[in-house]
């Protein structure tokens, strides 16, 4: 299989694309650690990754808390024995116009969405450095990190500031044969896609659903990604096949976005 004897961790692995990231990789051969802030909503995902006859860990993270981050790692690294790929997927949205976004909730959007990958970031290097044989780091950034959002302002600013991460980290890390790369979905079905449409639909008094359907309509494949959209290419970046991408951001959004 692809990515036999590979380890893997992914936060936000609850749902959504984390849970099928790490249920595409347990098909490819990969053993998983998945953490998540609420730790029994891993449960489902441990049963699907085991059903593919692979080892899971489930860790309770708040990727905003160095000590609980270096402790994920820690844990994922003794479990499974060491780190291969890790995927920075935890991510948290509000829609509000631009005039109502209050500093609290700029500032828990930034520190999950940007310090969150930050800081695990830091401390999976580290620990891939200290294996001595390189690694792999996706980061899940979005299609809102190349455009102006004004019902999203902090979500973008957050993915924008991800994305820049993502190629300092891929120049910083290198040198040690860590690669780094980052996924920019555009609207995929998932429960964040729900939450999105339903704040859409109370600020511009639009039925459930009718925002997204709009959304949907521009783009030209003519649908809205599902996570497993998303997973194809992940498994792609922690692959042998990307050995020689790095730095890049790629854009999963069915031709929404020019290149």
């Amino acid at each position: 299989m692809r990515l036999s004897g590979k380890t893997v961790l992914i936060t936000g692995a609850a749902r959504g694309i984390g849970q099928a990231i790490a249920e595409r990789l347990a098909a490819a051969g990969a053993d998983v650690a998945v953490a998540d802030l609420r730790r029994g909503m891993l449960d489902e995902t441990v049963s699907r990754i085991e059903a593919h006859g692979r080892r899971a860990v489930a860790i309770e993270v708040d990727v905003t808390q160095r000590a609980q981050v270096d402790a994920m790692v820690r844990s994922a690294a003794a479990e499974l024995g060491r780190i291969d790929a890790f995927f920075a997927n935890a991510g948290i949205i509000e829609v509000q116009n631009f005039l109502d976004v209050d500093e609290g909730t700029y500032d828990r959007i930034m520190a999950v969405n940007t310090k969150g990958v930050f800081l695990c970031g830091q401390a999976v290097a580290r620990q891939m450095i200290a294996q001595g044989d390189g690694g792999r780091i996706v980061v899940t950034a979005s299609v809102a990190s190349r455009v102006g959002i004004p019902d999203m302002a902090a979500y973008a600013a957050s993915k924008a500031a991800a994305m820049s991460l993502t190629r300092s980290m891929a120049l910083a890390l290198a040198p040690h044969g860590i690669n780094v790369n980052a996924l920019a979905p555009g609207i995929v079905s998932t429960d964040m896609w729900v939450q999105i449409d339903a704040q859409r639909g109370q600020l511009r008094n639009k039925a459930v659903g009718e925002s997204l359907r709009e959304r949907v309509s521009t783009i030209p494949l003519g649908r809205a990604a599902i996570p497993a959209d998303v997973a194809a290419v992940a498994e792609f970046l922690v692959s042998d096949d990307a050995a020689y991408l790095t730095g890049q951001t790629i854009n999963i959004d069915g031709g929404a976005l020019p290149s």
